[in-house]
């Protein structure tokens, strides 16, 4: 009989009037992988909240290790013996591999702390799993997959049976999350079990034993592994192909909106690429090393060691073209309801904000703002008059970004991974907006870690790996890629 890690058994949990989990049931089994597919956002946070600490429940029972730990009857606030591996993690920077591993786990008690003790058993575990880390080296020099390599196995050595993966293919590169797979099946043969939290069927498909879907903090279905089909799951998702008409842009015979050249930074390793006028461009990084030296090159902040960048026809790196190419780019960052909103200031104001910036609007007469809002309302509906934006949805939110960047109208936009922790919904959203900004002739160019949706709008796709142009795909080809 197998042995049951987690369940909850009819868990109803509310807060502030608003039901996260509805009569909501989960099992996980020892040595399993056991995939939490979000169809949208609501209850995902609370249910790894309660897994992590007893907090009170309004009805249902929760056990870990076959043992209540937590009921509706009562909660004792008890933090439990669950670790969670995500961006933000919860390792110390300023401290070594060795000391997050060993020195600050539950129960270490030794006064006097021996490094080359300590080093010498964890270059011992790294031999058995071939992981190349050095365990001298500080946390803030890590790549985000050697952080979450040792996230993992600092969870196994401080004794925790029940992980919770969450949303890592947002952050790490396709190849390392294929070496971070074989790490979780490792860890598996040893009686570990994952809760692995994501947002995409075809990765839960790659390494789950089983897969729940909730929607609406319910349980809507399990599926075995001899389910994983696209058939079985149709009914629960939304299908992204019936958008507006995509775009499609021909650039055979285009000479390039950007072209980068043979183009050398801290990551980037003799770069080459081109995008064209209207064109979606995916740049997928299989490592996760250069998408910040992209954007901080296109955004003055990092000049590259050698090589050529033209935007327009013009050289970017010429400081003369400085100010003539200063509104021919923008940026959308990720996750940007976070870092691209102003909350003190009203809807059209907020929208507004670039093109203030570049034509002094503010100086004219209230009329051109009048003619914004006519030729937008049609787009946002009535959210155009809001005066508090924080009280918006995000999916409005998202226009009001999207849109901003469409009324800006640069050459060239740069989305840093436009689908991170996007629920199905959402990102079907940012697919419309993505290929609003493409009808309006708005190159656009996808910094992403993972494929996600993004082929859905794209015109080709560029793969990036060790910092140099591996290989394109145009859109003719997307359908032949199977093994990203």
């Amino acid at each position: 009989m197998k042995e049951e890690v987690l369940r909850l058994q009819n868990v109803t949990q509310i807060e502030d009037g608003v039901t996260f989990l509805q009569n909501f049931n989960l099992y996980v089994f020892k040595g399993e992988i056991m995939g939490l597919l979000c169809l949208n956002d609501l209850g995902k946070e609370a249910l790894i909240n309660l897994i992590c600490r007893n907090i009170p429940v309004y009805y249902g029972r929760i056990y870990l290790n076959e043992m209540l730990i937590n009921n509706y009857e009562h909660s004792d606030m008890r933090i439990n013996k669950v670790a969670v591996i995500d961006k933000n993690g919860s390792l110390v920077e300023d401290l070594t591999v060795t000391d997050n591993i060993f020195v600050l786990r539950r129960g270490f008690k030794k006064y006097y702390i021996n490094n080359n003790t300590l080093n010498k058993q964890l270059k011992l575990i790294f031999n058995e799993l071939n992981i190349k880390i050095d365990g001298r080296a500080y946390i803030s020099d890590l790549s985000q997959y050697e952080k979450c390599v040792i996230e993992l196995l600092k969870a196994y050595i401080g004794g925790y049976k029940l992980i919770i993966i969450k949303d890592i293919s947002n952050y790490i590169g396709v190849n390392d999350l294929g070496k971070f797979f074989e790490l979780l099946r490792y860890f598996c043969s040893k009686g570990i079990s994952f809760l692995y939290v994501c947002n995409h069927h075809e990765e839960a498909f790659r390494i789950c034993d089983r897969v729940s879907l909730m929607e609406n903090g319910k349980i809507l279905k399990v599926l075995e592994r001899r389910e994983f089909s696209d058939e079985n799951i149709r009914p629960y998702i939304v299908e992204f192909y019936n958008l507006d008409k995509i775009v499609e842009k021909n650039t055979s015979e285009s000479k390039g909106m950007l072209t980068f050249s043979n183009v050398w930074s801290n990551n980037l390793n003799g770069m080459s690429f081109s995008v064209e006028k209207g064109e979606c461009v995916v740049l997928l990084d299989v490592n996760n090393t250069v998408l910040n030296d992209i954007v901080d090159i296109m955004n003055r902040t990092l000049l590259p060691g050698s090589g050529s960048i033209y935007l327009d026809g013009k050289n970017f790196l010429d400081p003369k073209n400085k100010r003539t190419l200063s509104d021919a780019v923008g940026f959308i960052n990720e996750q940007p309801t976070k870092s691209m909103v102003f909350r003190e200031m009203s809807y059209i104001d907020n929208l507004c904000f670039l093109v203030d910036q570049k034509n002094s609007i503010r100086k004219y007469n209230n009329s051109i703002r009048n003619s914004i809002i006519q030729e937008y309302k049609p787009l946002v509906g009535d959210d155009i008059y809001a005066e508090d934006v924080s009280s918006l949805s995000n999916a409005s939110i998202y226009n009001l970004i999207y849109y901003r960047m469409h009324l800006f109208n640069p050459k060239i936009v740069f989305c840093l991974q436009p689908f991170y922790r996007a629920d199905m919904y959402l990102r079907k959203h940012i697919l419309t907006l993505l290929n609003k900004l493409k009808q309006k002739g708005i190159a656009v160019v996808i910094l992403a870690v993972n494929i996600e949706d993004s082929l859905v709008v794209a015109d080709r796709l560029i793969i990036i790996e060790n910092g140099k142009f591996l290989k394109e795909y145009k859109r003719p080809a997307f359908d032949q890629l199977t093994n990203i």
